[in-house]
């Protein structure tokens, strides 16, 4: 029999916990049988693969997968059809919607205006996964431009409605049987789960989500139809049945009122809720004043603790400080309790303005550490070698390019002999086909000229200064030529790819990869790889 189970407990009641287990007698009772899903958001499929992989005894993990929304829909697809397609990516949607754009502008009344700016593409394809997210589609939109354009003072807005749904439907109609949008897969997901064999008969967990979007509401409404038991663990107060508008719960509620509404409309059995209470809390068994805290913290009145807390609220002049005194702190635990430096984890609101503080500071303390954060790839050497050398074409050999390009470490001469050519640079404002023609710089400095001939150091200074500037030139001048002439995109490419090829670059940023391995900054390493 189909049936729906939710899991309510608070934060720390061991929801997570009581899944995993769950699993974990399963599979201990039958090794291969009907489907173990958890479905878990999708920045925690690894951990809480890895909690499970390493369950002491457990033979195997053959029938049981921890997935994210995608990941599910690709597994589906895989089995049912709906994968063969290239899905286009987002890099892809902005060039098809600039095009669009630019055909369409004379149609639109709103965005016609903005249809150049750069970035604004950008924007129409966040708006556009939005819209997708939400299920809402151009029929809809055209639905409510009529609604909009009866009323006063709307004439903006319904314009602009009007213009998003030319667009989006122009793009749905350039998509259509040749590229899938990343974000239709959880609605292509949800037509496709009763077509699955993949969940048939299996049981699903569903974990870590205070809510969920239309599309993957739409998801659960199929999982309920496709697999025996659906188990959904929220966090909620068990002992409150309705929070209130602006209870800390009531988001979480709402989602449990709407997952036992689909159930029930779809003829779903409801079972009796699995709820998990104060006694029940194993995250804070052995810190009762962090337990307290977790309880209180958005209560008003509080009530005041009277133990000891195991916190400590500390003042600092600034985050330089801040990161100075968290540093004393973890090694005088590691030093004096014995923790080791993998158990120890720094959380903070805005890591923008601390990642630097944290390498730098805990560099200084001896403290081998990870900072998660996404880094930019426009500050590394090949990506500035790769923008100069267009830019260079682009500008006519233009001074800041030229050395741009010269400086990543990446052109055939050192940075002693850049230095010494951007001197002479500088000295005689070069630039344009000064850079290209064959003849030899004849330039000579002020004191030179005054004193008349120039003696044999100047004239070996100049001979170096042309032989720098003869290499420093040489690939560029040739990628330059190839690109002059009116060509494709596939040629362009192709140029670029030699000249990033010619000048021994995959060979220097390997170096670089060896070098960084051997200090230990396996990160830097990595993406130099």
């Amino acid at each position: 029999m189909l049936s729906l189970r939710f899991i309510l407990g608070r934060a720390g009641a061991g929801k997570t916990r009581l899944c995993l287990d769950e699993i974990r007698q399963r599979l201990r009772q039958a090794p291969d049988g009907p489907p173990l899903v958890f479905l878990v958001p999708e920045q925690a499929t690894f951990q809480t693969e890895h909690a499970l992989a390493l369950t002491p005894g457990l033979p195997g993990i053959m029938r049981a997968y921890v997935l994210s929304f995608r990941r599910l829909a690709w597994r589906v697809f895989s089995e049912v059809g709906g994968a063969a397609r290239p899905h286009i990516g987002e890099l892809g949607k902005q060039m098809l919607l600039s095009r669009i754009l630019e055909e369409r502008r004379r149609e639109l009344s709103v965005f016609g205006r903005a249809a150049r700016q750069f970035g604004f593409a950008g924007t129409v394809a966040r708006a556009l996964s939005e819209l997708k997210t939400y299920l809402v589609t151009p029929e809809d939109l055209e639905r409510a431009g009529g609604l909009l354009a009866g009323r006063s003072g709307a004439g903006s807005l319904a314009g602009k409605v009007r213009d998003l749904r030319l667009v989006y439907k122009e793009f749905e109609a350039r998509l259509a049987g040749r590229y899938v949008d990343p974000d239709d897969y959880l609605t292509l997901l949800a037509a496709q789960l009763e077509h699955s064999r993949t969940l048939a008969g299996g049981e699903v967990w569903v974990d870590g989500f205070a809510g969920f979007t239309p599309q993957e509401f739409r998801v659960l409404q199929g999982l309920l139809r496709a697999a025996g038991r659906v188990s959904v663990a929220l966090c909620v107060d068990p002992s409150h049945d309705r929070e209130a508008e602006a209870g800390l719960f009531h988001v979480t509620g709402e989602t449990h009122a709407r997952l036992a509404e689909l159930a029930r409309h779809g003829g779903i059995a409801l079972e009796r809720p699995v709820r998990l209470g104060e006694r029940q809390r194993p995250r804070f068994k052995n810190s009762p004043g962090i337990a307290h805290l977790e309880r209180e913290f958005f209560r008003r009145p509080a009530a005041v603790y009277s133990g000891d807390a195991g916190l400590t609220l500390a003042a600092a002049a600034n985050r330089r400080a801040e990161v100075e005194s968290a540093a004393r702190e973890i090694r005088r635990l590691c030093r004096e309790r014995g923790y080791r430096w993998r158990e120890v984890s720094v959380v903070v609101r805005d890591l923008e303005n601390y990642h630097e503080l944290l390498a730098i500071g805990f560099a200084d303390y001896g403290i081998p550490c990870f900072i998660d954060r996404k880094r930019l790839v426009l500050h590394h050497p090949l990506v500035e070698f790769i923008r100069a050398a267009l830019e260079v074409v682009y500008t006519d050999w233009a001074y800041d390019p030229v050395f741009r390009w010269l400086k990543t470490d990446l052109a055939p001469v050192s940075r002693e002999e850049v230095d010494l050519l951007e001197n002479y640079v500088l000295a005689h404002g070069i630039r344009g086909a000064k850079w290209t023609d064959d003849q030899d710089w004849p330039y000579l400095s002020a004191a030179t000229l005054e004193a008349g001939a120039p003696d044999e150091a100047e004239r070996r200074w100049l001979a170096r200064v042309n032989g720098i500037r003869r290499r420093a030139a040489r690939r560029l001048r040739e990628f330059q030529e190839r690109v002059a002439a009116p060509g494709n995109v596939r040629e362009l490419t192709a140029s670029l790819y030699d000249l990033v090829a010619g000048s021994d670059v995959p060979e220097q940023i390997a170096r670089w990869s060896r070098e960084a391995e051997q200090e230990g900054l396996l990160d830097i390493a990595r993406e130099h790889r």
